[in-house]
């Protein structure tokens, strides 16, 4: 019995040894893309203010506001390159909101 607990716990050591990393925590995104997720959400904001009025712009805007969530769950999850593709994304889009 004891010689099974040695191998459990040698096959538990070198499993913790070969496991990948664990994503960043949240709290430690990288400034430019905290920076980018801020101006998105302002700039989101901004043209929701303006109302726009016809459908294919509320569409625009819906599809904006979508990736914008997105963006903020990958930076949650520590998955900054997606939350920085789905940041800008959306704000190409607000850009041309907002023209």
């Amino acid at each position: 019995m004891r010689t099974s607990l040695k191998v459990l716990a040698m096959l538990a050591a070198i499993a913790i040894t070969f496991a990948e990393p664990a994503p960043m925590p949240a709290g430690s995104a990288p400034p430019d893309l905290v920076k980018l997720e801020k101006l998105v959400s302002l700039e989101l904001a901004h043209v929701r203010d303006t109302g726009p009025t016809d459908d294919a712009r509320r569409k625009k805007l819906f599809t904006a506001k979508q990736l914008e969530q997105k963006g903020e769950e990958a930076i949650k999850s520590g998955d900054y390159k997606s939350a920085e593709d789905n940041l800008l994304q959306a704000r190409v889009i607000l850009r041309q909101l907002a023209d």
